[in-house]
């Protein structure tokens, strides 16, 4: 029976509020915005600084980072000064409130158990001084689901990357204080190439959330299975509902098992469920076969084709966005969990949808080697 007390409650008012990570190593690059009125692309500059309407700084630090070769994932931290702050005492688990101008004052703090949490204003400081085109970095942080309308009335939902966490990367390995150590996805080593083309370069690129579900339906044309989800966020009154949509395709499972779009598919509204999978921003690639082309006076015109060496060319030939879900943390299905009220704008559902299932059986259960980690992973 999955373990309730996964999902964070809050204290004031009892509402569920859900939680997302993110591990992303790669390359720095600056944001390219089109210039107002012209068809010019600029470069966004790393860190700047903005005036509000009531004259207050607010600080901005974003920058792309590219986890592989053309996947460009945007990272954008903002913040401003605040009244005040909680310095939190992990062994009396318990914070004291403090004004903002004494954050750094150790004699304001009831004693050495209690820590300053930077604030993102503090954060940013911090971060700019390793973000520059070309850097190598690992950023650890969260997703922010949001959702807007555009100008000509559609609706826009994506995620933002939060950073909580960004270290240096030195020849391979992560530079913590003046600690180098190996980058680690799941809790094991793996050995990284700073080096985006090389045959040997892996990939760190993932993510964990917990979603409810609004609905799921397949696009068997496209091979996957689209989930619109719900997360959770804190709220003064109650929990706030962010609407978030995440991908799973297709792929044969072992024989006997389900594949893991099937199960996704098989989900209720209501239902709540941890995913893990990977952030894609990204082009797609093949290979094609270069064609020779020949005079017909060339002396290797009628040479036999098993007598050429082939050459191959790489050529995009499409683009993958979005939340691609290729795991679940083990356990964390439970059924009928949300409440319409939880949703707000919760989704009806036909005798025709064909989404809706009265079958309560876990669609996880003969799924292989489901993908699981720990919050131990990061370190906040």
């Amino acid at each position: 029976m999955t373990d309730k007390s996964i999902v964070k409650t809050n204290k004031d008012h009892g509402g569920k509020e859900f939680t997302s990570s993110c591990h992303f190593v790669g390359k720095v690059k600056p944001v390219r915005n089109q210039e107002n009125g012209t068809d010019n692309w600029v470069d966004v500059p790393y860190y700047r600084e903005e005036t509000d309407d009531n004259g207050k700084i607010k600080k901005i630090l974003e920058f792309i980072i590219e986890t592989a070769e053309s996947n460009d994932l945007k990272v954008k931290l903002s913040g401003r000064e605040m009244p005040f702050v909680y310095p939190y005492s992990s062994s009396k688990k318990k914070s004291v409130k403090l004004s903002w101008e004494d954050r750094f004052d150790k004699a304001k703090y009831p004693d050495d158990t209690y820590h300053y949490i930077d604030s993102e204003w503090d954060k940013i400081d911090k971060f700019k001084e390793l973000i520059y085109t070309d850097a190598w970095i690992e950023v650890k942080g969260k997703h922010n689901p949001y959702e807007f309308t555009d100008e000509r009335d559609n609706e826009i939902k994506g995620v933002s990357r939060i950073p909580s966490y960004i270290n240096p990367i030195i020849d391979g390995k992560v530079k913590i204080g003046d600690e180098l150590r190996a980058i680690q996805v799941n809790k094991v080593d793996i050995p990284y190439i700073c080096d985006l083309k090389s045959p040997d370069f892996v990939e760190v690129n993932n993510f964990k959330m917990q979603i409810g579900i609004r609905s799921t339906y397949a696009d068997k044309e496209k091979g996957m299975t689209n989930v619109n989800g719900v997360f959770l966020t804190y709220g003064k009154t109650s929990s706030e509902p962010k609407n978030v949509h995440l991908i799973v395709y297709q792929q044969e499972a072992s024989e006997g098992k389900k594949p893991l779009a099937d199960a996704f598919e098989s989900l209720d509204e209501f239902d709540f469920i941890e995913v893990t999978g990977q952030d894609n921003n990204r082009a797609t690639f093949t290979w094609l076969p270069i064609k020779e082309k020949l005079d017909d006076n060339d002396p290797f015109a009628d040479v036999d084709e098993s007598n050429k060496q082939v050459s191959y060319e790489k050529v995009t030939n499409g683009a993958k966005k979005g939340l691609e879900i290729t795991g679940y943390v083990a356990g964390s299905l439970i059924r009928e969990y949300l409440t319409e009220a939880e949703l707000v704008k919760s989704v009806s559902t036909t005798q025709e949808d064909p989404l809706k299932t009265e079958n309560k059986k876990d669609p996880f259960d003969d799924n292989a080697h489901p993908i699981d980690f720990s919050d131990d992973d990061l370190p906040f």
